[in-house]
């Protein structure tokens, strides 16, 4: 999700394009990140010392973190820590900007600021969104009137990024009541203190793409068929929340037919938290109430 959210405010701020960002994101598999990356990004070394220990790698026949420790830039301990850090998806996505140069090792502490003072984020908000911990980036997102929504909507952003796009991202989560007309999927959750009503909205195209992703037909409108498969996507998400309260809490929830309708279903007429879902570079809302 990390590489969704840098990626969005890089291409907001004019620094790359989209054709750009889609490139990076098709290489951050392949990717493995450089020893010097990780290590200037941790605050092991400078710029200046990676890039003279990069210098001395093209003329010797010695790895990045060999060389390193020869110079006392690193201790063993150390590169340890950075070989184990090669897999993070955050410095995947900077080193593909980097192969590409879109962006430089040094320039990348000025532009984390930049997007932390714009987001108006604290230092450990940061923290949290580079880990690429969705629980985090959750957390971070969520306004506190509702946080009580925060684990169902961990689960559904990790399921769609498992079984949907594996770069979804949040961009914004607000607390608000639903109005308008657009095609839906939404299914209730019973309880015996409470109901839960939890849905899909299409904003700009995302519902159809994950429709067509997880029901495995690419389907070219956003008809009834696309639209069950978007609910058993929700239904598969409240599968899993009514599974982990149930084990977490003992509060059993009975999960009730999902429904749909291509001009829109009707939401509960109170405050809910609607989060808007970045899918393949186009948006829904995945939309969670609860009545006591």
């Amino acid at each position: 999700m990390v590489e969704s959210i840098i990626g969005n405010y890089l291409m907001d701020s004019g620094r790359i394009t989209p054709a750009q960002f889609r490139a990076a994101l098709d290489k951050m598999d392949a990717v493995r990140v450089k020893l010097g990356l990780i290590a200037v990004s941790e605050g092991f070394m400078t710029f200046a010392q990676a890039e003279e220990v990069n210098r001395l790698q093209a003329i010797c026949d010695k790895r990045f973190g060999d060389i390193a420790v020869d110079k006392g830039y690193l201790t063993d301990e150390q590169v340890g820590k950075l070989l184990k850090r090669q897999g993070d998806a955050y410095l995947a996505f900077i080193q593909a900007l980097e192969d590409d140069k879109l962006i430089t090792i040094g320039e990348v502490a000025n532009v984390l600021e930049e997007f932390k003072m714009n987001k108006c984020l604290t230092n450990t908000e940061l923290e949290d969104i580079k880990s690429d911990d969705v629980e985090k980036i959750v957390d971070v997102y969520l306004p506190e009137a509702a946080k009580e929504y925060e684990q169902l909507i961990s689960i559904a952003m990790k399921t769609l990024i498992r079984l949907v796009d594996r770069h979804a991202s949040i961009i914004k989560a607000e607390m608000k009541e639903v109005q308008g007309s657009a095609p839906a999927a939404i299914q209730e959750m019973q309880g015996e203190t409470e109901k839960w009503t939890n849905g899909f909205r299409e904003v700009d195209g995302a519902l159809l793409t994950v429709a067509s992703f997880f029901g495995q037909e690419e389907f070219e409108t956003l008809d009834e068929d696309a639209l069950d498969a978007a609910a058993e996507l929700m239904n598969c998400i409240n599968g899993l929340y009514a599974s982990a309260i149930s084990g977490k809490h003992g509060e059993l929830l009975e999960l009730l037919p999902p429904a749909y309708g291509v001009e829109g279903v009707d939401f509960p007429a109170q405050a809910a938290c609607v989060v808007t879902v970045q899918i393949d570079g186009r948006l829904c809302e995945f939309v969670t109430t609860k009545a006591n």
